[in-house]
């Protein structure tokens, strides 16, 4: 039976709370009666609601909640749901370095495999425990600046209801905790569970992965004071415009002039308005790539760029890989593996089973794939990431030549790309740079991989960090100089 913790904090949303609490306990018993006729059937989950020491909480109006156990009582569950918190006199979450012990307990149980959800501004607990370093994520639009700011290592979705990258959930609003509570049944319990608490709950089918997104339970209309209320207006009307907007236009609609609101930008946001414009769009690209199958140039047009060629250069430019790599990139990471052959085109050409062997190996492995824009890896091993110190996600979806960081003019670099040109095998010993700007030496050899009709699938690079071997015969030409010298 799947163990649900409910995370009690006092200042959270006392209706989040009680509510999680409601909706979860309603659907385990939709559930076990829909299953009734079947024999020995079972409680598929049960709700634990807990907080920091045991005792009741009580939110800002004063309200007291009963818990059942203590944080540290909890020795392992499968999920772990953070309501929304009360905002504060400034209309924004309240600071969370106060919760530590918290954030370190659900660091704690998401390593030892628990899924961890964040409602609406509970969001941002998982900001302040570091699991969303690295992650998409979302929250109220209204936060989103906010949570930016407060933790610079996340990738936040703006506008995004429910997202799940990884076992951390994040979802916007103070009324997702429904959306959460669903999301979290169908996690553990299956799509039919799911279903069902949703029609027992909500006298409704919930949408679900892959299906499209309906509209928000809630509709918020207040905007914070001053200088966030102002980027918020100004992304709310470049996010609502079906086209192309210049900053003309965006003056125009927030009823300001052109001057004025390249001032306040550059005070709000750093940005001059087309940058602005341009990097609200790319996050609207951004989210399309990932739900949606559409060809780049048809999505360019619905994120509101006025053609294809000025979409590819702001999406470099701000997302630093090109859009269908970019796609590549979202869909491996949403996978959770480190192995990304399940990655198709007409068929595994790759067993999963080479991807251990690949681990296996002291050399680093890549695939790169001919078919995306600019041949970007879709595939690394842990030896690897070991190698250049990368983590995954800072690799797939990058041409190899990242690794050479400005060190282009290199020998080896022309041989590179004239066998790649003409499909060929080549080694070559090329200057990489480590993640913390080390120089290493690495030997590359590349193998094209072809299927049995001559197709070319993938690039096979296998790299070899020869640094030593390079030092050595520099020392030894050292040597024979001097000795030279000697002789002269």
């Amino acid at each position: 039976m799947r163990k649900i913790v409910i995370a009690g904090l006092n200042e959270c949303l006392g209706s989040a709370f009680s509510g999680l609490t409601d909706i979860l306990t309603l659907a385990r018993r939709a559930v076990v009666r829909a299953a009734a006729p079947a024999e020995n059937a079972e409680d598929p989950f049960y709700v634990v609601a807990a907080s920091a020491d045991g005792e009741s909480i009580r939110d800002r109006a004063g309200a007291s909640f009963p818990v059942a156990a203590s944080f540290e009582a909890i020795t392992s569950c499968d999920a772990i749901i953070v309501p929304s918190f009360w905002p504060g006199e400034d209309g924004k979450p309240p600071d969370m370095s106060r919760f530590g012990a918290t954030a370190a307990w659900l660091r704690r149980h998401h390593v030892r495999g628990a899924l961890i959800a964040g409602c609406g501004t509970g969001v941002f607990l998982l900001g302040e425990a570091g699991l969303l370093d690295g992650r998409r994520c979302t929250t109220s639009w209204r936060h989103h600046e906010e949570l930016k700011q407060r933790y610079a290592r996340i990738d936040a979705a703006w506008g995004a209801r429910l997202i799940e990258d990884r076992r951390v959930v994040t979802a916007a609003g103070p009324l997702s905790w429904i959306d959460v509570a669903l999301h979290v049944i169908r996690e553990l319990c299956g799509v039919d569970a799911a279903r069902i608490a949703a029609e027992f709950t909500l006298g409704e089918a919930a949408p679900f992965k892959g299906a499209q997104l309906g509209p928000t339970v809630y509709n918020t209309t207040g905007l914070n004071e001053g200088a966030g209320a102002f980027l918020s207006d100004a992304e709310r009307i470049v996010r609502q415009s079906n086209s192309s907007m210049s900053a003309q236009e965006l003056a125009r609609a927030l009823s300001t002039s052109e001057r004025t609101l390249h001032r306040r930008l550059k005070l709000a946001s750093g940005e001059s308005p087309k940058t602005f414009i341009d990097r609200i769009r790319v996050e609207t690209a951004r989210m399309l790539l990932e739900t949606s199958a559409k060809p780049v140039k048809e999505l360019a047009s619905s994120a509101g760029f006025a053609d294809e060629a000025s979409f590819r250069r702001a999406f470099r430019r701000f997302a630093g890989m090109a859009p269908s790599a970019y796609r590549v990139w979202a869909r491996a990471r949403s996978q959770n593996k480190g192995q990304l052959f399940a990655l198709r085109k007409e068929a595994e050409i790759i067993p999963k089973m080479l991807t251990t062997i690949f681990d296996a190996c002291v050399n680093g492995v890549t695939l790169a794939d001919p078919d995306l824009e600019d041949s970007p890896i879709i595939y690394a091993n842990r030896p690897f990431m070991r190698i250049t110190g990368y983590e995954l996600d800072e690799i797939i979806g990058r041409n190899c030549r990242f690794l050479q960081g400005d060190d282009r003019d290199q020998e080896g670099r022309l041989r590179l790309r004239e066998a790649i040109r003409n499909r060929e095998q080549v080694e070559v010993t090329l200057r990489n740079y480590r993640k913390d700007g080390a120089l290493f030496h690495n030997k590359l050899n590349i193998t094209p991989l072809f299927d049995a009709d001559g197709r070319l699938l993938y690039f096979l690079g296998v790299q070899y960090d020869v640094s030593d071997q390079v030092q050595a015969e520099l020392e030894i030409g050292d040597l024979k100089a001097k000795l030279m010298s000697l002789t002269d």
